[in-house]
């Protein structure tokens, strides 16, 4: 595989791209869109005020791979396509896809109510597995819970057991009768985590290796914080409101505080093998893969509907089935596109960045193929 690396110094920080070509015989799409995707990535770097972004576009004939800017941004040390990141909440379609793989081995229903393992949960015995998948739950988000919030501060290195969390999304009112609305939750998955544990009677991070990262040869993926990964390079950073600095904030909070609802770490070469793999049927038989892609209507912008972990977006390109992912530090955002059999994931170390915007310069390059 061709590689090809420079580096320019554009408005005082340094910018590295790396642009991975495909095999002579594959890389006649790549070949003529890598220019153009390589100006698309520059600019967005620039316009998104990324420290560094990661980015795999996986076509049916081949794959581009890029990567600018920094990883650590004193000193400044160059971000590279194959480093990993935090990738938030994209960990949802991995706990998704295991809950869907024990559905289909007959050990986890999907109408089975949350009071089969957590049976003082407020409403548990109305919430089912399904409305934890697709947030109908009602079920109040832990991490918007002010003590959760002055807990972090007091003690950002403090380890987390998933029993804390539920605890935390139990003692707020439920924000609606489950089944009745739709509402963003991560104290639903943590709940998933739980189940899936007690049911297969193993660590999630061990379900997620053996089910998903050792079939697909997913080696830079992993669930951080429990179980034994290398260490992170990759540093996250935001922008201070006093004086405009990058502030670290990678280790802002322990990443057993986002559990099952958002402890993955990857690369954007593993995210974009992962959706091309799950939508290509290699983890999930139709049946189920039908069962993820029902789509509730959500209320927010650019987002029509939501199925069992699954977002439904839409993209200068059609349809895009995948998830966003933020967590302190980090941005992202990897999904497939069905009209295109192609899947991209899009990787930054900024919290709050606007990944949408990097994704749709990218995806404009590619609506002209």
């Amino acid at each position: 595989m061709f590689t090809h690396r420079f580096g320019r110094r554009v408005l005082g920080v340094t910018l590295l791209l790396w642009l991975s070509g495909c095999e002579k015989d594959e890389g006649l799409v790549c070949d003529r869109l890598a220019p153009r995707l390589q100006h698309a990535l520059e600019e967005a770097t620039l316009a998104e005020d990324l420290p560094g972004v990661t980015v795999s576009l996986r076509l049916q004939d081949c794959t581009w791979r890029g990567a600018m800017g920094d990883s650590r941004v004193e000193p400044a040390t160059g971000l590279k396509v194959e480093d990993r990141l935090r990738v938030g909440s994209i960990t949802k379609n991995f706990v998704s896809v295991v809950a869907l793989q024990l559905q289909a081995e007959g050990k986890l229903s999907l109408d089975a109510p949350l009071a089969t393992w957590v049976p003082d949960f407020p409403r548990a015995d109305l919430i089912s597995v399904r409305q934890l998948l697709n947030h109908t739950s009602g079920a109040f988000n832990y991490t918007q819970s002010q003590d959760f919030l002055a807990q972090v501060e007091a003690n950002p290195g403090k380890t987390w057991a998933a029993e804390e969390l539920i605890a935390l999304g139990a003692a707020k009112s439920p924000s609606f009768e489950p089944g009745t609305g739709w509402e963003y939750s991560n104290t639903n998955y943590i709940l998933l985590g739980h189940i899936l544990e007690s049911v297969t009677g193993t660590p999630l991070a061990q379900q997620i290796r053996t089910r998903i990262l050792e079939p697909l040869d997913l080696d830079s993926t992993g669930m951080d914080g429990a179980e034994p990964l290398p260490p992170l390079v990759v540093r996250g950073y935001s922008r201070d409101p006093r004086d405009g600095s990058w502030r670290d904030f990678t280790d802002f909070v322990h990443p057993s505080a986002a559990g099952a609802a958002g402890a993955l770490i990857s690369s954007a070469d593993d995210l974009s093998a992962f959706y091309q793999a799950l939508f290509e049927g290699s983890l999930l038989a139709s049946e189920q893969l039908a069962e993820m892609t029902d789509w509730v209507a959500t209320p927010v912008p650019g987002m029509p509907g939501y199925g069992l972990g699954m977002v439904r977006a839409d993209t200068p390109v059609g349809p895009g089935n995948g998830h966003d992912g933020a967590i302190p530090g980090f941005s992202s955002l990897a999904f497939y596109l069905p009209e295109r059999k192609a899947s991209l994931a899009v990787l930054t170390n900024r919290e709050g960045a606007s990944v949408s915007g990097v994704t749709s310069r990218l995806l404009k390059v590619l609506a002209t193929e």
